[in-house]
């Protein structure tokens, strides 16, 4: 089955990156797009800018030990003052520069936030029934604030220190050339010995964000169960698989934390050494008559900052490439296949008998297709291959039509609806809604055809009015309370909802647990009527409601039915007798 979908390039996904970190980290900061010069721009003004303010502070040092050993008072308050306001605007520069980042920074994050989430969107429904939500969570929020934390900090210390080590050199090269080759030879010293703790914190780095999301899964198991916890006991069992998953997390984050102390130390004696080794090179070289006193003041000025800002790239070097190991999760993400809008016909069809002369007369048969609502034909469909649930089978169902389709438990019942909706494309076979397929039409078109009722209605953390409105959500247009309102007449929620507190704009609460089952299926029947689509699909909508409710919501199926072909899937005798035609799935 081949897929015409492909991956937008405005989603910053569409070229894979080269195997390496490198073209990974490239990869990354594109997804900034035309902010991306502006996001660098920031980092180098703000970078040069804080380096020309330390330069300028040891001109100033200079300037002021010369002034002494020569006593030459006249020229130094004017020497002095320049140098000050060459200080003040470096100091300008560097604000400037950072009020920028950071405005640019946290664009950068909200962009991947929303890059991932609406990745989430488009991904196959197979894929959230195949992954745990936890891992999800862990993505959206692990994930993308630890690769974040590039955008938002790690990039701009570690660019800030190469920049400011290059502009450092500039004037300590000019004092004196010698003594600043030797004290470089000597950082670079420092410099690899930070080198080796790059693999060990990218691997420690990938190990915490698997344990994370395991924690998350575990945590959202029995948050979700809580109601089965509670009444079973299986409290402790599920304790102790999250103390395990907790057990593991810590061991990683102790390794991560053994790692960074680890790195700190080493830099700290580097740091010492440096520090002996310039006052050891400086006293030689000024015994030697090579530097004056006030010039090598000034140069341990500059490479106090020097030292500092090029132990920072040993630093920072190996937290950058513990980001990026978040950074390759997020990526691995949004490579996922998304859910195909369109397909090519199955081969399998023409393993069925359809010989190219009877595709010749496809277009004919077409033009009757239409007083089908629904065709479902040849359709082979598993969710494993070696189990299939659907094999050659084939279902026509005529326009405003009332079919329910009964069968045993696990006979496929919802799944139908499954591959109605699209969740699901048939192995072999095809599906036609009012005259569509998914050769020939997207899947968003054909999921406009459909009003979808399923047994659990899911009502979002918004007002009741917002979650009616939904069913119009693909009109782009507003949505009026006068329209709201006669949906849930029509599906007899008004009269309960004007009870309520707040009335339209009372918020259900987490799923909508602040309402009963019945309550909750009214909603999601007003939501259908405003969709007002001409096939009607019924997942057991009233099947685990009592006798009251279930009157109320058949009274308003009854309204919402009228002119609509239905699809009821159902068990119960009361909804079966309501059908035009019951179609029974065998197992």
């Amino acid at each position: 089955m081949k897929s015409s979908h492909h991956v937008p390039a405005s989603d910053g996904a569409a070229v894979p990156p080269k195997s390496g970190r490198k073209h990974l980290f490239l990869w990354f900061m594109g997804l900034m797009e035309k902010r991306l010069p502006l996001y660098l721009g920031a980092i180098l003004l703000s970078s040069c800018g804080a380096a020309f303010a330390r330069i300028a502070n040891a001109w100033i040092v200079e300037s002021v030990i010369t002034s002494a050993q020569n006593r030459d008072a006249e020229g130094l308050f004017l020497r002095v003052g320049l140098q000050f306001a060459a200080f003040v605007f470096g100091w300008w520069m560097w604000r400037v520069g950072i009020v920028r980042y950071n405005i640019e920074g946290r664009r950068g994050i909200a962009r991947l936030e929303k890059l991932v989430l609406s990745k989430a969107l488009r991904l196959p429904f197979s894929y959230y029934e195949d992954h745990h939500s936890g891992d999800f969570i862990s993505k959206l929020i692990y994930d993308t604030e630890r690769a974040g934390d590039i955008y938002s900090s790690r990039f701009r210390r570690l660019s800030s220190a190469v920049i400011s080590t290059v502009v450092y050199l500039i004037p300590m090269f000019c004092y004196s050339s010698s003594l600043t080759l030797c004290l470089l030879a000597i950082s670079m010293f420092s410099f690899l010995g930070n080198t080796l703790f790059l693999k060990p914190m990218k691997t420690s780095g990938g190990a915490l964000a698997a344990g994370n999301g395991k924690l998350l899964e575990h945590l959202t198991n029995m948050l979700s169960g809580l109601e089965t916890v509670k009444m079973f006991p299986v409290g402790e069992m599920l304790l102790q698989m999250f103390s395990r998953a907790n057990e593991e997390c810590f061991k990683a984050q102790k390794k991560t934390n053994l790692l960074g102390a680890g790195l700190e130390s080493l830099n700290s004696f580097l740091d010492l050494m440096g520090a002996l080794a310039f006052l050891g090179l400086g006293v030689w070289f000024a015994a030697a008559g090579r530097i004056s006193l006030g010039e090598l003041t000034a140069l341990y000025t500059l490479y106090g900052s020097f030292r500092y800002v090029f132990l920072d790239i040993g630093r920072y070097l190996p937290q950058m490439m513990n980001c990026l190991a978040n950074v390759e999760n997020l990526y691995d993400f949004l490579q996922l296949p998304e859910e195909p809008q369109q397909y090519d016909m199955p081969a399998e069809s023409s393993e069925r008998g359809r010989s190219q002369a009877d595709q010749a007369g496809a277009e004919k048969e077409q033009e009757s297709s239409r007083a089908w609502a629904v065709r479902m034909e040849h359709i082979d469909f598993g969710y494993q291959k070696e189990r299939k649930i659907f094999s050659d089978f084939t279902l026509r169902i005529p326009e405003g039509k009332c079919v329910a389709v009964a069968g045993e438990s696990g006979c496929g019942k919802s799944t139908l609806a499954k591959l109605l909706l699209g969740f699901y494309a048939p192995e072999g076979g095809y599906i036609e809604i009012c005259g569509m397929n998914r050769r020939n039409s997207t899947l968003r078109q054909m999921r406009r055809m459909i009003a979808y009722v399923p047994q659990e209605p899911y009502l979002f953390e918004v007002t009741i009015a917002e979650n009616i409105a939904y069913g119009l959500a693909d009109s782009g247009r507003k949505v009026t309370m006068e329209e709201i309102i006669l949906a849930a007449r029509t599906a007899n929620a008004h009269e309960f909802i004007q009870k309520l507190p707040q009335g339209y704009q009372t918020i259900p609460g987490e799923r909508g647990n602040t309402l009963s089952g019945g309550e909750r299926q009214r909603i999601a029947i007003a939501r259908a009527v405003l969709k007002n689509a001409p096939i009607l699909l019924l997942d057991e909508a009233t099947s685990a409601l009592d006798n009251e409710s279930e009157r109320l919501i058949n009274e308003a199926l009854d309204r919402l039915r009228a002119g609509r072909t239905t699809i009821m899937i159902a068990h119960r005798s009361s909804a079966l007798a309501l059908a035009d035609e019951v179609v029974r799935i065998l197992v």
